[in-house]
């Protein structure tokens, strides 16, 4: 199955192409200030210059939570792109993605902490479910590190095994006074990758929303800048 991965919800953005053996092109690229001049020639880069020759099945895509502008214009083009091909697409969260690259066994616990803003996180609780594939245990929440903690030990019903996420590493000495017995991930899992996204979508091809590509909304997780400066709430945070 050939499946197009477009992930834009971290500070590196990425593209994949892969297939039943693995990953056929992979291009990761700094996202800040450049992803809109950049991110339709990478996606076309790795489909080898021609879209419909690539033999696409499905598109996955990254629907965040992460950098604002970034989520809405790799859904964006997802979006469009599945349109117009008439291809399944699937969204996959940020810590959907970085949990799939943890390759854990089983039943592992995981806790995701990614930056939002001054002193907060996004905490989302996962487990690894048969054949690995991420399990969403709750919804993200943003909350401050300490309460992020507790909160996914709730959610998940004993302390995680392992916490993971770019705001992990930052917090890897704190969380360790919470947690004696966790695994902190290392910088090598800090962020979701284009590759990681495609593999979570290739299990859920087959129960893919047929509507996704008008319907598929990002996971903002948090009011943006505007909502915040004018006190408003335009449902974006999915």
């Amino acid at each position: 199955m050939a499946i197009l991965a477009i992930e834009t919800s971290a500070k590196l953005a990425g593209v994949a192409l892969t297939g039943d053996g693995g990953v056929v092109a992979e291009r990761e690229f700094p996202a800040r200030m450049a992803l809109n001049q950049r991110l339709a020639d990478e996606v076309l880069a790795v489909l080898g210059g021609d879209v419909r020759a690539a033999g696409l099945d499905a598109i996955a895509v990254g629907i965040g939570p992460g950098s604002f502008t970034g989520v809405r214009m790799g859904v964006a083009l997802a979006k469009a792109m599945a349109h117009a091909l008439e291809l399944p697409l699937v969204g996959v969260s940020a810590p959907e993605a970085i949990v799939a690259g943890l390759g854990a066994p089983a039943r592992t616990a995981v806790c995701v902490l990614q930056p939002a803003r001054a002193e907060e996180v996004y905490v989302t609780a996962l487990e690894v479910g048969e054949g690995g594939a991420p399990i969403e245990r709750a919804p993200t929440q943003v909350l401050t590190l300490a309460r992020a903690l507790r909160t996914a030990e709730q959610q998940l019903g004993r302390a995680p095994a392992i916490v993971c996420g770019g705001a992990a590493v930052a917090a890897a000495q704190r969380i360790g006074t919470v947690f004696p017995h966790v695994r902190v991930a290392g910088e090598e899992h800090a962020l979701p990758r284009a590759a990681q996204v495609a593999w979570v979508g290739a299990t859920r091809v087959a129960d893919a929303e047929p509507t996704a590509a008008r319907t598929l909304t990002p996971r903002y997780g948090r009011l943006s800048q505007a909502e915040r400066e004018f006190g408003l709430d335009l449902g974006l945070r999915g």
